[in-house]
């Protein structure tokens, strides 16, 4: 029989005795405080194992994601605005000609009625001061019952360099052909923001066929800029109506 001493009276007593036969005190069993410290031991693992794998957990769900920008599906709108992440669709292009602007006037004189077409440059050009700031050119045919057909070109501010007295010229590029050069007058009202171009009929007879036109004329001080128009859908029949 095992023997150990007891902690308090340090008696020899056997080990399966619950108390000491000397003085009565209470033995402890070193196996059950043992087991004890191994459960609480088995008890942290478990745990931490358990926070481990639920971490590992939580970073494998997928996020949800926006929309694909290429998807063709209508943008769902809130309060007016699109979700984020959602491309919209691109607003339809203008229709073919719709950059021409097309007027009648009836003469002051009563001589009859005026019918002009415009188109805007799709390029600007910025001068020195006291011009400073983008500004377009306005291509401008005209039909006139006392001043007979003109092709104007217009800047909104500076100063063509074409005298009254010897007039000038211009250089025109219709499409991607070799520029060729045209004859241009100053305004009868001497305004240097306006110049004429000659010869009506032949400068009409390309435009009715090309898509771009180029014009390029002398300005104080600024050179020679060139202005760019499309010129695409040019209708005679808006321009001038037939009676």
């Amino acid at each position: 029989m095992a023997m150990t001493k007891c902690r308090e009276c340090a008696a020899q007593i056997s080990t399966k005795a619950e108390a000491c036969p000397n003085c009565g005190a209470k033995r402890n069993s070193r196996t059950g405080c043992g087991t004890l410290v191994g459960v609480a031991v088995l008890v942290v693992i478990v745990f931490a194992l358990i926070g481990r794998y639920s971490s590992s957990s939580s970073r494998a769900i997928p996020v949800a994601t926006a929309p694909s920008s290429t998807s063709n599906a209508p943008a769902a709108v809130s309060g007016g605005q699109p979700h984020v992440g959602v491309l919209q669709a691109p607003a339809a292009d203008p229709s073919l000609g719709s950059q021409w602007d097309y007027h009648q006037d009836e003469d002051s004189m009563g001589k009859g009625t005026a019918y002009f077409a415009s188109v805007l440059s799709t390029n600007t050009v910025n001068f020195g001061f006291p011009y400073s700031g983008a500004q377009h050119g306005t291509l401008t045919l005209r039909t006139h019952p006392r001043y007979g057909k003109d092709v104007i070109l217009s800047i909104e501010r500076g100063q063509f360099l074409c005298p009254s007295y010897d007039g000038c010229t211009v250089l025109v590029r219709f499409g991607d052909s070799n520029a060729v050069r045209y004859s241009a007058s100053s305004a009868a009202d001497n305004s240097t923001e306006t110049i004429f171009i000659r010869d009506y009929p032949s400068f009409v007879s390309h435009l009715a066929r090309l898509t771009r036109v180029r014009i390029s004329a002398n300005v104080y001080q600024e050179g020679a800029p060139v202005f760019e128009f499309d010129v695409s859908g040019f209708d005679v029949s808006k321009y001038k109506p037939r009676k």
